[in-house]
C-alpha cells in the first residue's frame, strides 16, 4: 500500500519549503553498527543472524530532522525473504522547560521482495534528568496489506551513564497490539497476536567508538506460534546480544 509514502513525500516536501529560509544547522550525524542479531520490539529482523547497518541523522532546521537507515535483513522470513531495509523518518520536535516533543512519520522500504513496505505515524515525549533520559513513545501504522491490517506500538525507556565512567545503563518495555483481517501477513509485527516486549543492556563508549551488550525478550510463547506460517519465524524468545557502533 502505498499511500503512507506519498503522505510521508507531501509532508516533507512542505516542511522543507517552510524551512527553505532557516539559517545552515550541522551536518548530518553517520554511524556504522555490527550486531549478533537485529531485533525491534523483541523480534528479530535479521533472522536470528548477524548483520550490519549504517544510519544518518541529518538536522535540516533546529526543529527538522531527517533520519536514513539501512540495514542487511539476512533474508528474513519476517519480510518474506527480503535483502535489507531503507528506512527514511522525517521528525519534527518542540522543545519546552526540559521537555522535547516530537512527532514524525516512518517509511519502511523492503528491498527484494515488493507488498512488504510499509509506513507508520510517530511521536515521543522525552525528558533529561541529570544523567538519565526518559523517553515515552507510540507508532501507529494503518491499515496496510503489507503488515495485513494496523499496528500499535507503545513503549518507554529509560537510559542512564554511570557518573565518571563511559558506561551507559539502559532498558525498556513495550507493547504491540492491532487490527487484523485474518491476514497471516498480520505475523509478522506480532505472531500469536497482542504481546508485551522488554530489554536491556550496557554499553561503553569510548571517542568514536561504543561496544554494547543488549538482552531482549518478549511475552511471545512457542506454542503461539504458526509453524507453516511464512511471514515469521522462531526468533522472538529471549535472547542475548553484542554490537558495536562507529561514528566517523
Amino acid at each position: 500500500m502505498r499511500y503512507p509514502f506519498r503522505m510521508a513525500a507531501a509532508i516533507c516536501g512542505g516542511l522543507f519549503a517552510f524551512d527553505a529560509c532557516a539559517q545552515p544547522v550541522a551536518g548530518p550525524q553517520i554511524t556504522l553498527e555490527a550486531e549478533t542479531d537485529h531485533r525491534e520490539r523483541g523480534l528479530s529482523w535479521s533472522d536470528g543472524k548477524a548483520t550490519v547497518g549504517a544510519s544518518a541523522d541529518m538536522p535540516l532546521t533546529y526543529d527538522l530532522a531527517l533520519g536514513v537507515d539501512a540495514l542487511a535483513l539476512r533474508d528474513s522470513a519476517r519480510h518474506g525473504g527480503a535483502e535489507a531495509l531503507l528506512r527514511m523518518a522525517p521528525r519534527y520536535t518542540v522543545r519546552s522547560n526540559g521537555w522535547d516533543f516530537t512527532a514524525g512519520l516512518r517509511g519502511n522500504v523492503f528491498l527484494g521482495r515488493s507488498g512488504t513496505s510499509y509506513g507508520e505515524i510517530t511521536g515521543d515525549v522525552s525528558r533529561t534528568l541529570g544523567p538519565a533520559q526518559l523517553t515515552v513513545g507510540i507508532a501507529y501504522a494503518p491499515p496496510q496489506d503489507a503488515i495485513g491490517g494496523s499496528n500499535l506500538y507503545v513503549d518507554a525507556s529509560l537510559s542512564a551513564s554511570v557518573p565518571g565512567t563511559p558506561v551507559t545503563l539502559y532498558g525498556g518495555l513495550g507493547h504491540s497490539s492491532g487490527s487484523t483481517r485474518n491476514d497471516p501477513r498480520a505475523a509478522r509485527l506480532r505472531p500469536g497476536g497482542d504481546y508485551l516486549d522488554h530489554h536491556f543492556g550496557a554499553e561503553y563508549a569510548k571517542d568514536r567508538l561504543a561496544v554494547g551488550v543488549r538482552y531482549s525478550g518478549t511475552s511471545i510463547g512457542r506454542s503461539e506460534l504458526d509453524p507453516l506460517s511464512p511471514w515469521t519465524d522462531r526468533h522472538v524468545g529471549a535472547r542475548v546480544m553484542g554490537y558495536v557502533r562507529f561514528t566517523p
